[in-house]
């Protein structure tokens, strides 16, 4: 009689699991992919007229050509007291409400970023909500508005936004922009010792036509827009925080002939070590830079394999990266006073009570931080060719 209860229990309880499992599975938030718009990116614009968040979004949408089926792009826009009401408020235009998991950018406007709450509500939207992924790329626009971005003329694929995150992806072949996906912002604007940047994004004219131009640096302190920093003073600014990964550098030699000789590197490798030096109640920085490269270009029919030539080159290159580096580093210290280096946060890392004893004063103790560059440049080769060309009689 207890065995046959017992047998009765297992099977009771066994039904109840397999019953609660059936009930359960699936996604408690899902919907069908036909009852929403996929988005691929969105841009944030302030309106000062209305004091309101103006939403725009590109629209992925399949169309039917020749019997293939291709994807083509459209832009809608949108108003809210805040971009949750904007993005409520695009079901009147869209139809249906907007999908997010596919958005690879949000592109910020100058505009909204000035609004300080409304800027923070913004991201702390898309931070949160479900639907949203931590890698979409974020960008400042230097336009007018940021709408502008999503309706350039010409497109190397048609979806703008996913042109955008190719771009993005690709830094390194050009090492003059920064990209940040959400989370890496969110992080650096909540930490200590650390302020954050953001890749600024432009119109450039090409063919008589308007294509989009990544290019440069945005600066913040806080939450708050302080600054930029160019193409060039952005790589200066990678070299520093060892996230430069290629692209080229040019230098010009002044002690290997007569007139000034232009060369320029590949760079295939690069580290950078900084170290916090605390000493006599001073702290400075040691930056340490190692880069491989090779000889790309050179204006001079001059033997740049002669060893002594060489050496010439190699140290007209490590003279370059130091001044461009020192040159960055003493802009963002003087003009903007904000440590996008995360000297605080490596001196925070490597002596916590130090720290805790300066953070209150690390504004004003940044700003007169000495920094100490040191360059190793590695020469490994010259592409395919050992010598210049040279032009016979």
């Amino acid at each position: 009689m207890k065995r046959g209860r017992r047998v009765k229990k297992k099977r009771l309880l066994l039904s109840l699991c397999i019953i609660i499992a059936l009930c359960i599975s699936g996604c408690w938030n899902y919907s069908e992919i036909n009852d929403r718009r996929i988005i691929s990116g969105a841009a944030v614009d302030y309106n000062k007229e209305k004091d309101m968040i103006e939403l725009t979004v590109e629209l992925v949408m399949p169309i039917s050509v020749g019997g293939k089926m291709q994807m083509k792009s459209e832009s809608f826009s949108g108003l809210g007291d805040n971009l949750f009401n904007a993005v409520r408020n695009l079901i009147s235009k869209t139809g249906k409400k907007i999908f997010w998991s596919h958005a690879k950018v949000l592109i910020l406007s100058e505009d909204i970023i000035k609004e300080k709450e409304k800027f923070l509500s913004v991201i702390d939207f898309i931070k949160r909500d479900a639907e949203t992924r931590d890698d979409m790329m974020l960008l400042v626009s230097r336009e007018k508005t940021a709408k502008d971005i999503l309706k350039t003329d010409v497109k190397v694929q048609e979806i703008i936004s996913f042109h955008l995150e190719d771009m993005l992806k690709n830094q390194k072949s050009i090492s003059k922009y920064r990209a940040v996906p959400l989370w890496k912002f969110v992080d650096e604007l909540s930490s200590e010792g650390i302020s954050a940047t953001l890749p600024t994004i432009n119109i450039a004219e090409y063919n008589k036509k308007k294509i989009s131009q990544i290019y440069g640096t945005a600066i913040f302190k806080g939450a708050e827009k302080v600054g930029w920093l160019n193409g060039i003073e952005t790589k200066s600014f990678l070299f520093v925080i060892d996230e430069l990964k290629g692209g080229t550098l040019v230098t010009v030699a002044t002690n290997l002939a007569k007139e000034p000789v232009k060369i320029t590197f590949e760079i295939f490798k690069n580290k950078t070590k900084v170290k916090p030096i605390y000493k006599d109640g001073k702290i400075a920085m040691k930056i340490d830079i190692k880069t491989m490269v090779n000889i790309n270009e050179i204006d001079s029919s001059l033997d740049f394999m002669n060893e002594e030539n060489l050496k010439r080159i190699q140290r007209s290159g490590e003279d370059t990266i130091k001044k461009m580096v020192g040159n960055v580093i003493k802009k963002v210290q003087e003009e903007y006073k904000s440590d996008i280096f995360g000297f605080g946060a490596i001196i925070s890392r490597e002596n916590p009570k130090l720290w805790e004893g300066i953070k209150s004063n690390w504004e004003d103790i940044f700003t007169k931080l000495d920094v100490d560059v040191n360059v190793n440049l590695n020469i490994r080769g010259s592409a395919l060719r050992s010598k210049t060309i040279k032009i016979g009689d």
